[in-house]
């Protein structure tokens, strides 16, 4: 069974939507894997979670782009938290949370800014694991931006909570795409679906 196949699957199981329309994508994250569907250990603090792009063609599934990324926080964010709980680490699931904007201060760029809550972790014990933390729910700028080229082992301050795909030139291809969505050339206020999928689950 292909990886389309198996991501689908899944989230058929799970109840998640899919978007099935010729021009539509589907956005998924799937964490301990990289972007030729291979797992890994998903090693703290390193860019090993896979940013896909899925869409269909006359019903079949296929993976239309795949790029590095990583679904938490490094090590800088988890032992200097933004939130005196401790750091969001993003709770699987599927969520209606992402329009197009503009990310960061310093080096502000297009990215899926969120605009609807999601559920998240609060790694109050920093261990860098969802094990025994409390779930936190609401706006916490989860945002899905890049990762200013730091180095696949080292997140660094690249990502405290965020959808952080690695490469920006890669990123920039990731948004060209979403905007080609037929959903979001019909609606620029087009509120997109994220799934964060544990790839070990596939």
């Amino acid at each position: 069974m292909q990886l389309a196949e198996k991501i689908v699957k899944y989230m058929k199981a799970k109840n998640y939507q899919l978007a099935t329309r010729a021009g539509e994508k589907n956005i998924i994250y799937v964490e301990g894997m990289d972007p030729d569907g291979t797992l890994n250990a998903d090693t703290p603090n390193h860019f090993n979670d896979a940013r896909l792009l899925l869409v269909f063609h006359k019903g079949v599934p296929t993976i239309e782009a795949a790029w590095e990324a990583t679904t938490e926080p490094g090590y800088y964010y988890t032992d200097n938290p933004m939130n005196p709980n401790g750091a969001a680490r993003i709770a699987f699931g599927q969520y209606r949370a992402w329009q197009v904007g503009l990310h960061g201060y310093s080096q502000p760029h297009e990215a899926l800014i969120q605009v609807g809550p999601v559920k998240v972790y609060r790694d109050w014990n920093r261990d860098m694991m969802r094990t025994g933390d409390a779930i936190d729910e609401g706006y916490f700028g989860i945002n899905q931006h890049h990762g200013y080229g730091h180095p696949k082992n080292d997140i660094h301050t690249a990502g405290a909570g965020c959808f952080v795909g690695r490469d920006p030139d890669e990123h920039f291809d990731f948004m060209y795409r979403v905007k080609s969505d037929i959903r979001y050339i019909a609606d620029p206020n087009f509120v997109f679906p994220t799934a964060i999928l544990p790839g070990n689950k596939l």
